[in-house]
């Protein structure tokens, strides 16, 4: 059932100072390039004197990636969305989602959160009190991130890709391939154009319409990841790392130099950094108009995390759950953080740590026992 409040509208608007120095959403941007071009405080001479800010309060399971708003971080877990206060990690608020189920990480838009949940439900939530403003039953499972640019969320729910109303949660367009073709991936949107993924299949609709663009078939994949886009090429992980032209899908260049589960690409200055598992496991930089192999880590072992890079410097979830940083430029390890009580972060397909403001967020991923978000700072 939809509800309005009108109170909220009135938030419509971000200053754009303030959205350059937030992490609305998975992968920074509607993009996904995993790239926060605005950090200007850490950087590859001085990431090794982080140090701890704070420990949030805990949840019971593991919680997604966080997103960072004004003056808050938000994260989801357990079928629940929350808000911790930006500079101490105290809760602020924590609500169900409509169904309760499997709650995925949120998207902070126009004033407003964007939620979805394992039971099809997407949420409109005033983030500084946490009061719903509408809930819409999208059908399907909502497995991956909302996605949002100007006015609208963008959501797969395992067969259809929709557009919403931020405002309203009303539907603008509904995409679903002639073959029901699987759409799981977050969408990705650039120059009118979103890009979705699923199955083994790449799709390119049109952002006012939902209209088809182009579709391309990759090889059978076991696990593609959600699009990212820069610079004209849309980038794909899966079996190996795919670019293909943003304009008509053809296949720009592919590279099988890296191993399986190829996460969701990170594109910054010039370069792609993804993780993969065995047979060629570990941290990989590639020229991003190429697909040439720049270096290699083996240090994070076989993380699936999407890695995010800012000012210089690739930070890494390891699969052995400490997060790892590296000069983006040559790969040179610059230093590792951990939890304070051993607990891993997560590591997991869609995990992410976030960097803004000279503050790295990262959540936790232990099975047993409560988890929660850890923020590092320079002293």
């Amino acid at each position: 059932m939809k509800t309005t409040v009108s109170l909220v509208i009135t938030a419509l608007l971000t200053s754009t100072s303030l959205a350059d120095t937030l992490w609305r959403q998975y992968g920074f941007n509607a993009a996904h390039t995993s790239y926060n071009d605005s950090e200007t405080i850490l950087n590859p001479s001085n990431v090794s004197h982080l140090t701890l800010l704070w420990t949030s309060d805990t949840f019971n399971a593991e919680a997604t990636a966080p997103t960072l708003g004004p003056a808050s971080v938000f994260v989801a877990s357990d079928g629940r969305v929350g808000a911790l206060k930006e500079n101490r990690g105290v809760r602020r608020w924590v609500r169900l989602s409509c169904s309760g189920e499997r709650t995925v990480q949120p998207a902070f838009g126009r004033g407003l959160l964007l939620a979805g949940d394992g039971g099809g439900d997407l949420a409109a939530y005033d983030p500084a009190t946490g009061k719903q403003v509408w809930c819409d039953d999208e059908s399907g499972s909502i497995t991956s991130a909302p996605a949002v640019t100007d006015d609208t969320v963008y959501i797969t729910n395992g067969g259809d890709a929709i557009a919403i109303d931020q405002f309203t949660g009303t539907r603008r367009w509904t995409f679903t391939p002639a073959d029901f073709s699987p759409l799981t991936g977050t969408p990705a949107i650039a120059n009118g154009v979103v890009y979705v993924t699923g199955g083994s299949a790449v799709f390119a609709l049109d952002q006012a319409t939902g209209h088809r663009i182009w579709r391309h078939n990759l090889e059978p994949q076991a696990n593609i990841s959600a699009p990212s886009i820069a610079n004209g090429i849309v980038y794909v992980g899966g079996l190996a790392l795919y670019a293909l032209n943003a304009a008509d899908g053809h296949v720009v260049w592919t590279n099988r130099s890296a191993g399986v589960n190829v996460s969701t690409p990170a594109i910054a200055e010039g370069r792609v950094f993804v993780n993969a598992e065995d047979p060629q496991f570990g941290l990989w930089a590639f020229d991003a108009q190429n697909g040439a192999f720049l270096w290699r880590s083996e240090k994070p072992d076989e993380p699936e995390a999407t890695v995010t890079v800012a000012n210089g410097v690739v930070y890494d979830i390891a699969d052995d759950g400490e997060l790892m940083m590296f000069e983006a430029a040559l790969g040179t390890f610059l230093g590792s953080l951990a939890d304070p009580d051993g607990k891993p972060f997560r590591s997991v397909f869609g995990s992410q740590p976030i960097v803004a403001n000279g503050t790295v967020y990262v959540a936790t991923g232990d099975f047993q026992s409560p988890n929660r978000v850890d923020a590092f700072h320079l002293p």
